[in-house]
């Protein structure tokens, strides 16, 4: 077979399998404070706390975790019968019998049926001025007001709640429903008699609601189900799925759609129909409660899996049943398909109207990064990490491999029938003829990074390593600039206007070829969160982070949001849009958003702000409305928070405190923490509230009174106990001023005459450094130059010389220079000294580039002594040519260290040549020895002087070193 025609296989796999769509929620468990798997019920109160009961006690979550409420009365934990009353009270019970109410988040007991129950599970209905606790072994009616218990004869069970009633079974009431209903100030009970067809077998039912009707499914399959209607009373006969035969009912609730909670999920139907037609979700979990917030959130107890929060209704997962792998790249085809590919090698071609899918395994099962579709061609070009690439027919669903040619691709964008960008880990290029053969044009070769083609002012958009450019249709290419500086651009897309926007960072920009025109930040309510794909449909862009949805509208510059916290929310990455609906892909699963749920009209209730926690000093403090503090302790801390979900990422703090500051101060978000610290005394008062995102300002809440009570030299008896001790206190600083006078007057002659001998050594040491031989051999060598007629030599040589002079006698009129100037005239002494030595011997100079030579200050005319001896006692004295090394380094602790090394021949030999001599005097050295002490004692500098004499092999002399070490005071 001819390689042109070598194709890879097709390998369909679960063709037309149907996968499940799930709505998107978040789940709290252990991590989030909620130590319970077994939840029962869950309610919401007026403060917006959702409370939670549980098999491990009763929780309410304050908008950030759950936090448990402490019970020490009962002697079991679970908490059941979780319900709120008409007044806002929170009532509930223990399968031992006790009725409770939370009163300022503590347990209070209201009535204890604990000896009389014996175990029996009992039900708890709370009424406006009654409480029905209701079981199987006694069952008995309370007065709130007054306590007063009556009890109620016979056995019950198979209780069901209807908005301001509930209906019970009587086993001591053949085939006879009860319902009681408040009117009024009155309670009233109803019989309701089932006969005929519709009988009720001894209590062997299931009994619940399904929107007004009160809904019986016998055990026996020879009694066939039917319905109560909950107003006319009527009997009925309806259909039921075979399946409920085995499920248990654990709830229903009604918010316009109605909720059957059951051990297999939940049917939920909008309009009135039959529970067969309801929508069946959360299949598989024991869901046993529902509660609407005052945000539209679904928050769902469950009794395996913690609690649930559904934020919208409108937002799905799809998971596919037999992919357990992520989906990474997603692409749209026509007549309502998507292509995605997978982390490996997985190619499904999905059918979002039938939601099926056809699944393809590629042969080397790599990523499969990149998927572009062809609309002229019919066909997609799919690219994985590695050395393969394919084209997918769309029509046929045949699939062939193309080699090396869009492997790897960071980028793929058409440009007209036969030509596309395409972007390799190191170049980009453009195939010119894709029909035909696979000629192509190399834009660059370094790293791409992402690419973009504007169809309506033909425009190519390729980001590099370096940076972003446009090219033209002749391409040629200009760089994108931002604020006049290269900049990096990654996820590209154009609404219907034309413009172009692309993210870079934590911002997306409006781009104009290669200009940016405008920007979308956090202050224009864009979420601080990374961002992870960017689409645009018409004038909106789609804006998909890990902490929500993003909804920008470009004509009104308005910006909505869907706060999502799912854990697979950072999973998300680059979305599409088909027939209504935004697809992202997460981790093997597909996130569907109806485009429509922003527009749908949403609660904009901003939560009320309290105070969780007081610290003073330090120290926590308890929560009262007026605080008096010493002006010692005047440090305190406000901990605030919200209620409601998702209240701190969608809310920021506003406060001031009267009387220190007039204006609002605005928190970050999720800084919960405000703190004043040295409050001067007065009288304060804390206020705050809630503000959202959007802008809207929440009620102010009640404030908190701060006194800073004076400190004691603010007081009468302080000030005129000051006033006469300062009056003896002049009398005696005036006494000691005389004595620290005179002390002075000694102190500064001291100083005179130590400056008096330092101008003294200066003068030694340039005497030292101007010596006769020095200035004469100098004179001379100029003399030398005059008279060959070196003229240029003896000029330049004088220059040097008068340079040197005049540095050494400006440098003997200070005490401090900088390091380059000591470095300048050494390097122009050292220059004379190897002309005057015929180059007699080499120099190297070795600076720590981390010195800054300008700062660092050091003693004026201080190496130069040393250098001098390296040269006249040790150098010149080499047959040889002889080698000076002077480096400079800083240790940890700014001392600088100088090195002073040379090869002469050493100090002793030095010392025998110069005792020969007649007339040999040394003032240098001795004089700086001198200056060290005076510059520590006028505490200027701190300078140790080493002389390490060197050694060769056979004890013979090889040179001398000197070690400085300077530390400025």
């Amino acid at each position: 077979m001819k390689k042109s025609l070598q194709t890879i296989v097709i390998l369909i796999l679960f063709c037309g399998k149907i996968f499940s769509q799930e709505p998107y929620y978040t789940k709290f468990t252990s991590d989030d404070g909620l130590v319970a798997l077994a939840n029962f019920n869950v309610v919401q109160d007026k403060d917006n706390l959702i409370w939670v009961g549980t098999k491990q006690g009763l929780f309410y979550y304050n908008g950030r975790k759950f936090i448990e409420v402490k019970n020490s009365i009962s002697t079991t934990k679970s908490i059941f019968n979780l319900q709120i009353d008409n007044e806002g009270q929170i009532w509930c019970s223990t399968i031992s019998g006790q009725i409770y109410r939370i009163v300022n988040k503590e347990f209070h007991l209201f009535k204890d049926f604990s000896k009389k129950l014996k175990g029996a599970f009992p039900h708890l209905i709370v009424m406006r001025n009654c409480v029905f606790f209701l079981s199987q072994k006694e069952s008995y009616k309370i007065n709130i007001k007054t306590g007063e218990v009556n009890k109620i004869d016979g056995q019950i069970t198979k209780i069901v709640k209807s908005n301001n009633s509930f209906f019970y079974y009587n086993l001591s009431e053949n085939n006879i429903i009860t319902q009681i209903y408040q009117d009024e100030e009155e309670v009233v009970t109803r019989k309701i008699k089932c006969y005929g067809k519709f009988l009720l077998d001894k209590g062997k039912f299931q009994m619940f609601k399904w929107f007004d009707e009160i809904v019986i499914i016998p055990d026996k399959m020879t009694i066939k189900p039917f319905s109560i209607d909950i107003n006319t009373r009527k009997l009925n006969r309806i259909k039921l799925p075979s399946s409920f035969k085995k499920l248990q009912v654990y709830n229903s609730k009604n918010y316009q759609d109605n909720w059957l909670l059951t051990s297999n999920g939940i049917y939920r139907s909008i309009e009135k129909r039959a529970i067969s037609d309801a929508e069946h979700i959360f299949k598989g979990f024991h869901i046993t409660d529902v509660l609407k917030d005052n945000e539209n959130n679904f928050w769902l107890t469950t009794l395996q899996n913690g609690v649930f929060v559904v934020p919208n209704l409108g937002i799905r997962k799809k998971n596919f049943f037999d992919i357990k792998d992520d989906i990474i790249s997603v692409e749209t085809l026509p007549e309502n398909h998507l292509l995605l590919g997978t982390q490996n090698g997985k190619l499904i071609d999905f059918n979002t109207q039938s939601n099926s899918y056809t699944q393809i395994d590629l042969l080397n099962q790599r990523p499969i990064n990149r998927i572009r579709y062809d609309n002229v061609l019919g066909r997609a070009y799919v690219s994985t990490n590695g050395t393969n690439s394919y084209i997918y027919d769309v029509k046929s669903k045949r699939i062939r491999e193309v080699g090396e040619q869009f492997a790897t691709a960071k980028g793929l964008a058409q440009i007209s029938k036969d030509s596309l960008i395409y972007l390799s880990y190191r170049h980009a290029l453009v195939y010119t003829n894709l029909t035909k053969n696979k000629d192509h044009i190399v834009l660059e070769n370094k790293r791409p990074i992402s690419t973009f083609y504007d169809s309506i002012n033909k425009l190519i958009y390729i980001t590099y390593i370096d940076g972003a450019v446009v090219y033209d249709k002749n391409l040629n290419k200009v760089p994108v600039k931002y604020r006049n500086k290269p900049i990096i651009l990654y996820k590209y897309t154009q609404t219907n206007n034309g413009k172009i926007w692309a993210t870079s960072g934590d911002k997306i920009l409006e781009l104009k070829a290669e200009k940016v025109i405008d920007s979308l930040t956090y202050s224009k309510g864009l979420l601080r969160s990374p961002l992870k794909g960017l689409m645009s449909r018409e004038c909106f862009l789609w804006i998909v982070t890990a902490k929500g949805i993003q909804r920008y509208n470009t004509n009104e510059k308005s910006i909505k949001t869907l706060n999502l916290t799912d854990k697979n929310t950072i999973k998300f990455k680059h979305p599409e849009i088909q027939n209504g609906y935004l697809w992202i892909p997460g981790n093997s699963f597909l996130c569907k958003i109806d485009l429509s749920i922003l527009d749908s009209k949403q609660s904009k209730k901003v939560p009320l702000a309290y105070i969780s926690n007081v610290k003073i000093g330090g120290k926590e403090e308890k929560l009262k409305t007026e605080y008096e503090l010493p002006y010692k302790t005047n440090d305190i801390t406000f901990n605030l928070n919200f209620n409601g979900f998702l209240a701190s990422s969608k809310n920021v703090l506003e406060y001031k405190l009267l009387g220190f500051n007039t204006e609002w101060q605005t928190s970050e978000l999720n800084d919960n923490i405000v703190r004043y610290i040295g409050i001067p005394s007065g009288n304060y008062e804390f206020l705050y509230r809630a503000k959202s995102l959007d802008g809207s300002i929440g009620k102010q809440s009640k404030g908190v009174k701060i006194i800073i009570h004076k400190p004691f030299w603010e007081n009468w008896w302080f000030i005129v106990t000051v006033f006469i001790v300062s009056f003896f206190m002049i009398v005696i600083y005036y006494r000691i001023k005389l004595r620290l006078r005179e002390k002075e007057v000694e102190r500064e002659l001291e100083k005179v005459i130590l400056a008096s001998r330092i101008s003294k050594l200066k003068l030694e040491n340039l005497r030292s450094q101007m010596n006769p031989h020095f200035i004469f051999n100098s004179l001379g060598a100029i003399q030398d130059y005059v008279m060959n007629n070196e003229k240029y030599l003896a000029s330049d040589y004088l220059v040097k010389f008068s340079r040197l002079i005049r540095m050494y006698l400006n440098h003997s009129r200070i005490n401090v220079i900088s390091l380059k100037e000591e470095l300048k005239s050494l390097e122009m002494y050292i220059a004379l000294e190897q002309l005057r030595f015929e180059n007699k011997f080499n120099v190297q100079f070795l600076i720590d580039k981390s010195i800054n030579q300008n700062k660092v200050k050091i003693p004026p005319l201080f190496l130069q002594p040393f250098v001098e001896n390296a040269i006249k006692h040790g150098l010149i004295h080499r047959k040889e040519e002889g080698n000076l090394l002077i480096s400079i380094t800083e240790d940890s602790a700014g001392i600088m260290i100088v090195t002073i090394d040379d090869d002469g021949i050493g100090r002793i030999k030095s010392s025998k040549i110069n005792m020969k001599r007649q007339n040999h005097k040394s003032f240098a050295v001795n004089a700086t020895k001198e200056r060290v002490l005076l510059y520590k004692k006028e505490k200027l500098f701190n300078i140790s002087i080493d002389f390490i004499d060197k050694v060769g092999e056979n004890n013979e002399a090889i040179g001398t070193t000197v070690i400085l070490k300077i530390k400025r005071i």
